[in-house]
């Protein structure tokens, strides 16, 4: 995903491209004055009225707004702010925001509705409510039906690489597992090191 930049500040802007090459969190650019998909990170002084009006309805833009806030932007960081902290947000907005925008998908006989991090299904009496992670997790594994390695999983939705030594996904499967798997049913399956989702009716 590209990353537009408007900071005005020289050694700001420069510290902040810098710091998206040394995360590889995806190609640093001026911003060129078009919305389009991608993030835009703007410094307060250089987002207007007009600038902001360029986003209204741009569904696949993130806004990010160093100083001040805006209702236009889709998170704003109060100065002063710490790179790391940055750079966190936008490994959040280039991997797992765009997965939590992704249309329903339906999976045994359950319903799961991204944009409202809830599963729903007729047998439910009332929707499953679903963690960030829980959802972009179950929409990650709904996109590779024939399954998806424990390594891919953790780069893809957590931009952790191979070498990091963690039960994080183990943790997350479990506690979905606890939530949508009674009676003895698997949705959530296992094979040769694969994970994916089951796709039959309950």
């Amino acid at each position: 995903m590209t990353i537009f930049l408007s900071i005005p500040d020289a050694a700001l802007h420069e510290a902040v491209a810098e710091q998206i090459a040394a995360a590889r969190l995806g190609e640093a650019r001026a911003f060129d004055g078009a919305a389009g998909a991608g993030i835009y990170i703007f410094d307060e002084a250089a987002f207007d009225k007009k600038t902001a009006s360029l986003f209204t309805g741009a569904d696949e833009a993130f806004v990010l707004l160093l100083g001040g806030e805006d209702e236009g932007a889709s998170e704003s960081f109060a100065k002063p702010f710490r790179l790391g902290h940055l750079m966190a947000r936008l490994h959040y907005y280039s991997e797992t925001a765009p997965l939590l925008r992704g249309k329903d998908v339906a999976f045994g006989p359950y319903r799961l509705e991204p944009q409202n991090r809830c599963l729903t299904g007729a047998a439910l009496p009332e929707p499953i409510r679903l963690t960030e992670k829980e959802t972009a997790l179950l929409v990650f594994l709904a996109q590779h039906e024939n399954g998806v390695s424990r390594r891919d999983i953790l780069a893809e939705v957590w931009g952790y690489d191979e070498r990091i030594d963690t039960h994080t996904l183990e943790t997350h499967i479990y506690q979905l597992r606890r939530k949508l798997e009674k009676d003895g049913e698997n949705w959530l399956i296992n094979e040769n090191g694969l994970y994916r989702l089951a796709r039959g009716q309950g």
